[in-house]
């Protein structure tokens, strides 16, 4: 057998602990060092002689003695274990050590003493030391940025971490933040928020918009820049949360901007300095009849004919000098065609580069109505002025076809069965010849066709058509291949003739053609019937039966005349409305008779005082209407002032003296309106103005009485929708009794949240329900949800000792009010003494016994009565000592300044004086602070309310408001 390997000696083994890298170090049972190696010396900074006998706790850093001498219990006890200390070294300098430890044992077993190896861990205690002070200032760094960041486990999405900024940015605690999800502040469901923390911690992506919920319910949009992070080998993710609500809004305006000018109904070119288009719209390209790029880095006068190159350098200056102008002018229409536009160009500097932007506006049909327009006044003036019959019907004829200069206008008399020329301006005068004499029919073409039948015929393919079969070839060699005629109707109805348009290609007639021979037959009409019908449309058409005066029809013409004339000659014209006050009144009490009466006289003393130029006309019921020719601002004031004092004076009818009153309303062309329609809605819109300041008086229009109107108009609509919708809803505002901080009740408060406006204030809606009669509805509505509230939080518990609601002036003044209020209560099961009902100043003001008997009926129920907003009114304490009433609400005007104006707080005392002397409780309302409720208190006011305790809150808040302060 092979020899064993020789045992190493005790010298080895020494020598082995002697070079060893790690300290050996034994103590006794007295923690004497009675070895150590030279390693372990040095680390203690001495020798191994200078060290020997030394005790334990001469290296011990008095911070560790207490863990020491528990570990050397440990020792004594057999227990092996390694752990960390900070030893001292001789000179006085930290050692940190980590040491090994194990007891020495005798033979039987008993503690001698122990052993250590010992490994100086300076360096890692040292670089611990560098992580944890990068870890602080890691920390420091992400506590103070300006960029709003979190820090989330993607693992539940809670969010582990938030600086102050998103602390502010959020409105959440450090505490409150701990207790969150992110799927809490995003607005995308739990899934979606945990599906995009997987695509961020992959590092699919590290960008995100997302919309995020603020404490206070305010939705923001948001970018989110997120990278993985590892945290104490956890991995998170690390988010800087940008907010990009504005951006969002501009890019949406902008694009709102983009959207409305490409689909506007608007050519928009924006055109350089040598007359290059640079841009387009897309409609500039339907109007030119081409793609978007044809117009593109075109010269602006291929396509605008009223410009050219050689004007083009002075039509730019003209701009540029004026800043914008406009102008008419025809637009190009591919390959050959014309449009009439309206163009408003203006100079710009886009980017240090000029511009000329032109907005056109296709006025096509604007031109044909005003040449309509033209040719009705033409028509009538020669009407007027007595020409022939064949000159009036040849100059409608002419005219239509210069409106619509792809047709041939005829005009036919029926004369018994006959058709005879009327007028055929353009039509070749064979074929006239030919038709002329032809007998009705039911296929004598379209003319005899349409008198034959007496309606409308229309051959869009005369060459095939089976009415021309026999005419045909008659049309044909003139070039005639369509035609469209309809009956020229007498004013009893009857066919006086026919009225067509011939057209020298296959097609029917279009919208323009149907709109000018509805207008033009009709003139043709009133032209056949001559003077004698002439004569009978006029006293049935153009003028009042009552007054004499010329009616609506017969003014909008002479309006029309002035119009035209005051254009061609640059002058003005007024136009002044006139209303007589409550005149509706006299004709219920005093009869239809005795307001006819009146009628005539105020008609008889209008004309008296206007020139022979001036019209003067009735509109119909108690409305007159005055045409002013050549007449300003200052002449229509003038003669307003008179028409008002003639109005003004006393009437006497049948032994009755009336006073009546007028309120009128001017219009000025072209300032306030080109047009009759606008002028007479004008004046209107101003007379209505004057009624509102007072009634017997004038008003001017001002362009802003229109947006007014039609703002109210549009709120009133919304506010019957809002009945019906249920979009009205109460707010509760809690009451406190001062001196015991208890629930005193609640004032229901009126709120309106519309699907477009949001929440709308009350301010503005509750004067439009006044005015158009809705406040009783509202009102009672009002009072039922609040006794119907009362009664649910009665039912589960909720402890609210009172409400209080508003009434409105109007609501006292049914006779059943009392009674709607007792009905209500009994029907929601409350007692009268669960409700206070508001009222104002104002209405303690009216002397009126049956207000004054409603108000006790309703205190004798039980109800409490409130002065609401005391103060601000001009009620004396006479009507305080005279209506029933238990408490005066301090109005918030006095309270908001009570801690720096004298006057105020004199004010506040007083009317708290006012209740104690009384006897009244008084409610102080917007109290905000604490120091307004001091001063409050040390008055003796009863009871307060206002953002100080709470704001006004929805039922449901209410209650759990309720349910916290117990």
């Amino acid at each position: 057998m092979p020899s064993s390997p020789p045992r190493p000696s005790e010298a080895f083994f020494q020598r082995i602990v002697e070079d060893a890298e790690e300290g050996v170090w034994l103590i006794d049972r007295e923690q004497r060092t009675i070895y150590l190696n030279p390693r372990m010396a040095s680390m203690l900074g001495g020798t191994v002689d200078a060290l020997l006998g030394r005790q334990l706790w001469d290296f011990m850093d008095e911070s560790e003695v207490a863990q020491a001498q528990a570990n050397l219990h440990k020792r004594q006890a057999g227990v092996r274990e390694t752990h960390e200390f900070r030893l001292r070294r001789l000179d006085g300098s930290p050692l940190w050590a980590q040491l090994s430890t194990a007891p020495l044992l005798d033979r039987a077993g008993q503690y001698e003493g122990a052993m250590a190896f010992v490994s100086d861990i300076g360096w890692r205690h040292e670089a611990e030391q560098r992580l944890a002070e990068s870890e602080r200032t890691y920390q420091e760094f992400f506590e103070r940025s300006p960029n709003i960041k979190l820090v989330v486990d993607p693992a539940d999405g809670r969010i582990v971490n938030t600086n102050q900024a998103a602390r502010t940015y959020y409105g959440y605690t450090a505490e409150e933040f701990q207790q969150l999800h992110i799927s809490d502040i995003n607005t995308l469901s739990a899934q979606e928020v945990a599906e995009e923390m997987q695509r961020a911690t992959r590092e699919e992506r590290n960008a995100f918009l997302f919309r995020h919920r603020l404490k206070n319910g305010e939705v923001r949009d948001v970018e989110v820049r997120t990278i993985p992070i590892i945290h104490a080998g956890k991995p998170l993710l690390h988010s800087i949360v940008h907010d990009i609500s504005r951006q969002k809004a501009a890019e949406h305006t902008l694009r709102l901007t983009q959207f409305s000018v490409e689909q506007a109904g608007l050519a928009v070119l924006w055109v350089d300095q040598a007359g290059i288009i640079r841009y387009a719209n897309t409609y500039a390209g339907e109007l030119a009849n081409c793609t978007h790029a044809q117009l593109l880095n075109q010269p602006i006068w291929e396509f605008n004919l009223g410009s050219s190159e050689a004007r083009w350098p002075e039509l730019w200056a003209m701009v540029k000098k004026a800043g914008a102008k406009s102008m008419r002018s025809l637009a190009r229409r591919l390959p050959d065609g014309r449009v009439p536009v309206e163009v408003r160009a203006s100079h710009l500097l886009f980017e240090g580069e000029e511009f000329m932007v032109t907005y056109s506006l296709d006025i096509s049909e604007q031109v044909q109505a005003e040449g309509m327009l033209a040719m009705q006044h033409a028509a009538l003036e020669a009407l007027a002025a007595g020409h022939s019959l064949q000159h009036l019907l040849h100059l409608i004829a002419k005219r239509v076809e210069e409106l619509a200069p792809d047709t041939l206008c005829s005009i036919l008399l029926l004369d018994g069965e006959q058709l005879k020329t009327g007028a055929a301006p353009s039509l070749p005068d064979a074929y006239s010849e030919a038709i002329h004499g032809v007998h009705i029919g039911p296929n004598v073409g379209s003319c005899g066709t349409a008198a034959y039948f007496d309606r409308s015929v229309e051959v869009s393919d005369i060459a095939s058509d089976p009415l021309w079969a026999d005419y045909k070839h008659l049309a044909l060699q003139h070039g005639l291949h369509a035609c469209w005629s309809m009956p020229i109707h007498a004013s009893d109805g009857r066919v006086l003739g026919t009225f067509a348009l011939y057209f020298r290609e296959k097609r029917s007639p279009n919208a323009f053609h149907r709109k000018i021979v509805a207008a033009c037959s009709h003139l043709a009409g009133i032209a056949i019937e001559h003077r004698a019908a002439e004569a009978r449309v006029h006293t049935l058409a153009f003028y009042d039966v009552l007054t004499g005066l010329p009616n609506r029809s017969l003014f909008a013409d002479r309006v029309e005349l002035a119009l035209a004339r005051a254009q061609r000659e640059a002058s003005q014209v007024a136009l002044m409305f006139i209303d007589l006050d409550r005149f509706k009144t006299i004709n219920d009490s005093l009869g239809h008779a005795t307001g006819d009466r009146l009628l005539k006289t105020v008609a008889k003393r209008l004309e008296g005082l206007v020139r022979e130029s001036d019209t003067v006309c009735r509109l119909g019921g108690d409305e007159f209407v005055l045409l002013l020719p050549d007449c300003d601002m200052n002449g229509a004031a003038l003669l307003a002032e008179k028409l008002i004092a003639a109005a003004g004076e006393r009437v006497e009818v049948d032994g009755l003296v009336l006073s009546p009153s007028a309120s009128m309303g001017i219009s000025l062309y072209p300032s306030d309106g080109e047009d009759y329609d606008a002028l007479l809605k004008h004046a209107d819109t101003a007379m209505y103005r004057a009624k509102e300041g007072g009634r017997n008086t004038y008003c001017f229009y001002r362009h802003d009485m229109n947006e007014d109107a039609a703002a109210r108009l549009e709120m009133e609509a919304a506010l019957r929708l809002a009945l019906v919708r249920g979009e009205l809803l109460l707010y509760y505002q809690p009451q406190l009794d001062i001196a015991s901080g208890e629930l005193y009740g609640l004032e229901a408060l009126l709120r309106w949240q519309h699907p477009q406006w949001g929440m709308v204030s009350p301010a503005k809606f509750v004067p439009v329900a006044e005015e158009c009669g809705l406040i009783d509805v509202i009102g009672a509505w009002v009072l039922d949800e609040a006794c119907r509230q009362m009664a649910e939080w009665q039912r589960i518990g909720v402890a609210v000792p009172r409400v209080a609601v508003n009434l409105s002036v109007r609501q006292f003044r049914h006779d059943n009010l009392p009674q709607r209020v007792e009905e209500t209560l009994a029907r929601h099961q409350l007692r009268a003494d669960q409700l206070t009902l508001e009222i104002t100043e104002s209405l303690m003001m009216l002397r009126d016994d049956d207000t004054l008997n409603a108000l006790r009926r309703l205190d004798g129920m039980g109800i409490t009565l409130a002065v609401d907003d005391f103060g601000t009114g001009y009620s004396s304490l006479g009507y305080l000592k005279r209506f029933p009433v238990r408490e005066l609400k301090l109005d918030q005007s006095f309270v908001r300044d009570l801690s720096d104006d004298p006057d105020d707080r004199a004010l506040a005392s007083a009317v708290v004086r006012i209740g104690q002397s009384l006897r009244l409780k008084v409610v102080a309302e917007g109290v905000e602070t604490a120091e307004q409720l001091e001063f409050l208190r040390g008055e003796g006011c009863d009871i307060a309310q206002g953002y100080h305790f709470a704001r006004p809150m929805g039922a449901d808040r209410l209650a759990g408001w309720v349910r916290e302060r117990r």
